[in-house]
């Protein structure tokens, strides 16, 4: 059918950058669909890994003794049980820190009482 279109429509030498235009097309085209499937796959692993990070998040939340939590909520449901680990994980790290800084704060407090020495 595309060759007797060709026929009857173009002249030889016509048809070859007619030809010559298609490849160019076709090349395009497929460079295009490759981006687009390599893209495709990136999303896929993307999403693959978001997966298993929140099913690493509602196993931990279920460590912390907190209740079943299963994907079946709505998402402010979701979202309201990230905040309760997150919230969970900034204090069980902060602790020692805190701790550590009530010490320090103590240390310069018996300090400001005693005179000080300046020199000249």
């Amino acid at each position: 059918f595309t060759k007797i279109i060709l026929n009857t429509f173009f002249k030889p030498e016509e048809k070859n950058e007619e030809l010559r235009k298609l490849f160019v097309l076709v090349s395009s085209l497929d460079y295009n669909v490759n981006q687009i499937r390599k893209k495709n796959h990136e999303l896929e692993e993307e999403a693959t890994r978001y997966k298993k990070l929140l099913e690493m998040t509602i196993n931990m939340l279920s460590v912390f003794g907190n209740e079943d939590f299963g994907c079946h909520g709505d998402l402010k449901t979701d979202q309201l049980k990230m905040d309760i680990l997150i919230k969970k994980l900034k204090q069980k790290h902060q602790a020692p820190y805190a701790e550590r800084a009530d010490e320090i704060f103590s240390q310069h407090s018996s300090y400001e009482g005693r005179p000080r020495v300046t020199l000249c």
